[in-house]
């Protein structure tokens, strides 16, 4: 038994098998993350290792490493506190998760996208127009506020507060979702490069309510809605 303690607190504790574990997830080392319970107290702060594999979790959330989104999924059963105070941690950890949990791998050069993130947004907005995003859908309690402003084409500060509540996580998350299949299977490549810039662009959950693709978004559930009851 003392042995196995010892044995668990050195693996887990070792920084060069820490991101041994980390850089490259599989099932085995999944598994043997989860045995010698990496991200448990009184181990050390991971936080470090996250940011600097951030880049590498991209690239394999890119090609489909459907692992990675395992073991993003366990990292946040932890209740790892100082990662969930890291709003740009947490940003990333959620879009590679969906990313590599999402079927199918991407087919253009990511970084170009990454650079050049300004120019691929440009009339990114109109993929809110895409059928994919029908499933995100918006009840006629939460548009009818907004009625007057959409109608008039003009967006009030507090209509735009207001959207971004529409927002919460859970919308944000299937949202998301879409955008990365978008990104993943869409046969035109310069729809999957702007779905793949519109995720990027999300980052910040704060400015959701301000984004031109999420406001098309919701001004087309309205639309829609006004067009049924013709």
């Amino acid at each position: 038994m003392y042995n196995s303690d010892e044995k668990t607190m050195s693996i887990a504790l070792h920084p060069g098998m820490r991101r041994m574990l980390l850089s490259n997830p599989t099932q085995e080392s999944l598994n043997t993350i989860i045995e010698y319970q990496l991200f448990d107290p009184p181990n050390p702060s991971l936080v470090d290792d996250v940011i600097n594999l951030l880049p590498s979790w991209e690239q394999q959330a890119l090609q489909g490493n459907e692992i990675l989104a395992a073991l993003i999924q366990y990292m946040s059963q932890r209740s790892l506190s100082y990662i969930k105070n890291e709003n740009m941690i947490q940003a990333n950890l959620l879009r590679i998760r969906i990313l590599a949990s999402t079927p199918g791998i991407i087919s253009f050069p990511t970084l170009e996208v990454q650079e050049h993130l300004i120019r691929f947004l440009q009339t990114s907005d109109i993929l809110a127009d895409l059928p994919a995003l029908e499933v995100i859908s918006f009840s006629e309690k939460e548009i009818k506020p907004l009625s007057s402003d959409l109608t008039r084409f003009r967006l009030s500060p507090h209509s735009r507060r207001y959207i971004q509540n529409l927002f919460y996580p859970e919308r944000r998350e299937a949202i998301l979702s879409v955008l990365a299949h978008v990104a993943k299977n869409y046969p035109l490549l310069s729809t999957c490069r702007k779905a793949y810039a519109l995720m990027l662009s999300l980052d910040n959950p704060d400015i959701w309510g301000n984004h031109p693709f999420c406001v098309r978004l919701i001004a087309n559930r309205f639309w829609d809605s006004k067009l049924m009851k013709y």
